[in-house]
């Protein structure tokens, strides 16, 4: 617990450039996996994903969140499977907070940008995405 409580107080002082409002107004949309950063310091970064997430957060603060794969024609196939969405905002911090029928779970929102998302969740393992660019061939 107690580590948990000292990630978010790193977290407020690391974050105080936005609010969890302005977090929020850039979370929609397509995000791909750019870097995962361990507690230990390790990390792995990562080219193009063939699994892209989706993020559709409504403005009462429920929403949605999917892994989409791009084809060939710009579309994307997905699958039923989804993970429900609630907002929570503790002491100046945006939190996540997933549901499924298996399970729950909550990430902190450390950064959200218009090309940058920063998701930490419980065990402290930084996922970093950057905005999805769809491939355009000509």
């Amino acid at each position: 617990m107690k580590k948990l409580v000292y990630t978010l107080l790193a977290l407020l002082i690391l974050s105080c450039s936005s609010s969890p409002q302005e977090k929020l107004a850039h979370i929609n949309g397509y995000w791909e996996i750019a870097a995962i950063e361990m507690p230990d310091g390790t990390s792995r970064t990562y080219g193009m994903s063939q699994n892209i997430d989706f993020f559709e957060i409504n403005e009462d603060g429920t929403g949605v969140r999917k892994k989409v794969q791009p084809n060939a024609l710009g579309e994307f196939i997905t699958s039923n499977d989804s993970e429900n969405i609630n907002t929570i905002i503790e002491d100046d911090i945006l939190i996540l907070s997933y549901t499924t029928a298996l399970d729950n779970w909550q990430e902190t929102v450390k950064k959200a940008s218009k090309e940058e998302l920063i998701l930490i969740n419980k065990d402290d393992i930084i996922y970093k995405y950057r905005r999805y660019q769809p491939l355009i061939i000509e």
